[in-house]
């Protein structure tokens, strides 16, 4: 039979501090991470200590559970379906490897689409035990059509092919998405004011039998909160630690009670729904039509609800610092990787940091209403000292608060000014830049193409207190679609530099892809870019340096290319593969795991 056992030997970024109580005479040390926690008893020096805990290779019916621990141990794996926050842990299902090692992955198999599992993980030595939890979620049958929407106007010259959705009704598109729900709304808004049409739309849904349940800020009741109450919708605010706000925006529409996969959205973005907000501020919505997502909105909906009912439980309700890491993050919709986190449980600041750190290849650009957030100014300096293109838009009143990143990224006589300064400019339009969303390696043929929206601003409350959510997608076509954006922006706030993605002096190097998938236990493909004509050579090292393949050596012409690599005769472990072309070389490193 073959092994499910893989040995693991590359590191998954995870957050994690350690504190330590005694325990019987030994250690109990607590794990804090971005996706889970563990307790365990430990002998010095003797015991397992678990770390970067993740899973990946994502289907409809299994997934790849990773974790390390810092001395051999064995593996053991338990699961069982999450169907709400509210019912005992009651595992069904397990899996067991006896062979003492320190990097695992188990493949779960036979699991349900579109399903939120939870999971323990356990590995177990003579010197002790370390268990850790966690929850993942398998692929959906859904279609994960995304459309992508703005408000403002946009420059289709970046366009690779699709042009990005300018000038867009806002509320004629929700009205749309209304009127069309049969089961369930379920909605959260900082601000929900001005447009009676939503409001009527919403008690029209209701009264044809649709759930509509609605999660709300703090702040006094606008009159169409009031006209919710009135015809009968459920509307729970946020009372607690009022110093922080219910500042999440997003729609989740006929995920409840519909067993038809492809017909759940998920509606997310910077927008409220405020005559401003939909006219004059810039804002941008994300519709995607996927059941997993919608799955982990809701809970995460639900959480603050406290109840997985038609009616709120304020007891149970749970906000800001109270609210713990109850969803999966990683998801695969319809073969594009998707992360999602909410703030405060889950390290979003965290996540972002280590994107902006480890992914960017050629750029970031960011456009955002409030950047004060120390952590991430850093990894972006460190980025651009590297080499990388730094470019943002700051909103016009925001980037005068205090603390804001504008003045030092800008080089101004200010403490830790940067030297050189970043390319960031004031946006000069009326109203809001409300965008909160940052897009990486848009403006070259090569790179990650990543893109982060939702509502969470860079700025302390956002990360510490407030109730946020932020999506992550790893998609070219949703990147390109906010550089289009980004490049308008860019342009009416005084940017002179950015050059068209598709003008071929921008880039003169190859470009090297992620091997897919890494890992791998036969086979894996490499993409790459040619930018000019001439020779390229794909090598494959060990990781002492020894030759081990040659994948390509000949002349081609500007395109992209795909090669694969067999190693279905070779040892598990590191290695490495790199492209030349002329004086240039860049290497990447992949993980076999058989």
């Amino acid at each position: 039979m073959k092994k499910l056992i893989r040995s693991l030997a590359f590191v998954l970024v995870a957050s994690f501090v350690l504190t330590a109580v005694p325990c019987s005479g030994t250690m109990l040390i607590r794990n804090f991470s971005k996706t889970s926690f563990s307790y365990f008893c430990s002998i010095p020096d003797a015991g397992p200590f678990i770390s970067n805990l993740s899973y990946d290779s994502i289907t409809k019916t299994g997934v790849k559970v990773f974790w390390q621990t810092d001395v051999p141990a064995d593996s053991k794996i338990k699961w069982m379906v999450s169907d709400s926050n509210y019912q005992p842990i009651l595992f069904t299902d397990s899996i067991y490897y006896a062979a003492q090692i320190t990097n695992h992955a188990i493949i779960v198999t036979n699991l349900k689409p579109a399903t939120i599992y939870k999971y323990q993980i356990v590995s177990q030595n003579p010197g002790g035990t370390a268990v850790d939890s966690g929850y993942f979620i398998t692929q959906s049958e859904s279609t994960g059509a995304t459309q992508v929407y703005f408000n403002t106007t946009v420059d289709t010259t970046v366009s690779i092919g699709e042009n990005a959705k300018g000038s867009q009704h806002f509320e004629t598109l929700l009205l749309n998405r209304i009127d069309s729900a049969k089961y369930s709304i379920d909605i959260t808004l900082w601000d929900f004011d001005y447009y009676t049409s939503i409001s009527n739309a919403l008690i029209n849904a209701k009264n044809r039998g649709v759930s509509v349940r609605f999660v709300y800020n703090h702040t006094s009741n606008t009159p169409l909160i009031n006209s919710l109450l009135a015809n009968g919708i459920p509307v729970l605010k946020r009372e607690y630690d009022t110093t922080f706000s219910m500042h999440n925006k997003f729609w989740i529409f006929d995920y409840r009670f519909n067993h038809d996969s492809v017909h759940k959205y998920l509606w997310t973005g910077s927008a409220n729904v405020s005559h401003a907000q939909f006219h004059t501020s810039r804002n941008n919505v994300i519709v995607i039509q996927d059941e997993a997502l919608c799955a982990a909105y809701t809970r995460e909906f639900e959480e603050m609800w406290g109840s997985h009912t038609n009616l709120p439980d304020s007891a149970n309700a749970r906000f800001g610092d109270r609210k713990v890491d109850n969803v999966p993050h990683i998801f695969n919709v319809a073969g594009v990787r998707m992360e999602v986190y909410f703030s405060p449980s889950d390290s979003v600041c965290a996540f972002l940091s280590d994107l902006i750190l480890t992914k960017p290849q050629q750029s970031l650009y960011f456009c955002m209403l409030k950047f004060q957030l120390p952590a991430i100014e850093n990894v972006l300096h460190v980025d651009f000292n590297n080499g990388i293109e730094i470019k943002g838009v700051f909103d016009s009143t925001d980037s005068k608060l205090a603390n804001s990143a504008y003045p030092r990224m800008k080089g101004l006589l200010v403490p830790n000014t940067w030297n050189p300064a970043a390319d960031v400019f004031i946006d000069t339009i009326p109203g809001l830049v409300h965008h909160k969303y940052m897009i990486i390696d848009a403006d070259f043929p090569g790179g990650n193409k990543i893109t982060s929206t939702g509502s969470f601003n860079w700025e302390t409350p956002a990360n510490i207190g407030n109730d946020e959510n932020s999506i992550t997608i790893f998609d070219a076509r949703i990147n390109n679609l906010y550089y289009q954006e980004f490049i308008k922006r860019y342009h009416e706030s005084g940017g002179l530099l950015l050059t068209n993605i598709q003008n071929e002096n921008k880039v003169q190097f190859p470009r090297l892809g992620q091997n897919y998938p890494n890992p791998f236990d036969l086979n894996t493909d490499i993409d790459y870019q040619v930018t000019m004509p001439g020779n390229v050579k794909i090598v494959v090292y060990d990781i002492v340096g020894h030759e081990v393949q040659t994948l390509v050596n000949e002349v081609l012409m500007p395109g992209t290319y795909k090669t694969s690599f067999d190693g279905s005769l070779l040892q598990d472990g590191v290695y490495f593969y790199k492209i030349y072309s002329g004086d240039y070389s860049e290497a990447k490193r992949m993980l076999l795991l058989k």
